[in-house]
């Protein structure tokens, strides 16, 4: 069994990974919802707040949004049988997609996703804050394989 906890801001959000079934992620704080799906289909929406238990199917794709004012904090739990790893032992669902892993990069998210996030957001008088991760991001962003 392992697990982490996260917290983070308001008006900012999770980058998208996939893995094994079982995962349960406790709300501890905040309020927001989560994108999952399977691969090739449209995200579906769940909103969740302190107590809510999220369980990502099996492969599924999922995100964390914090659409409230106050920071988000969760608590996840797996079993260590769930992470699939490369071959250097590191789970695939905290590696880039561009180089064979299972979590989407900011840049290579569905159009859907941020303004699905901005909607949310001005129902509270929030303006998004992600501009300094997406940034961040392509300081390491690998090309996609295409363009390698």
């Amino acid at each position: 069994m392992n697990s982490h906890i996260s917290q983070f801001p308001t008006a900012t959000y999770k980058k998208g990974p996939r893995h094994g079934p079982g995962a349960h992620v406790i709300i501890l704080s905040g309020e927001g919802y989560s994108l999952m799906w399977p691969e090739g289909e449209e995200p579906k929406r769940y909103e969740w707040q302190p107590g809510t238990l999220i369980v990502p199917p099996n492969m599924w794709y999922h995100q964390h949004f914090n659409s409230s004012p106050t920071p988000a904090r969760y608590l996840a739990f797996k079993h260590e049988a769930v992470s699939i790893r490369n071959a250097q032992g590191v789970p695939k669902a905290w590696i880039s997609q561009r180089v064979g892993g299972d979590q989407i990069d900011y840049a290579d998210e569905s159009p859907i996703v941020r303004e699905t996030f901005a909607k949310a957001l001005a129902e509270h008088g929030i303006e998004p804050a992600m501009d300094a991760a997406y940034e961040s991001e392509l300081a390491d962003l690998p090309p996609k394989p295409d363009e390698a």
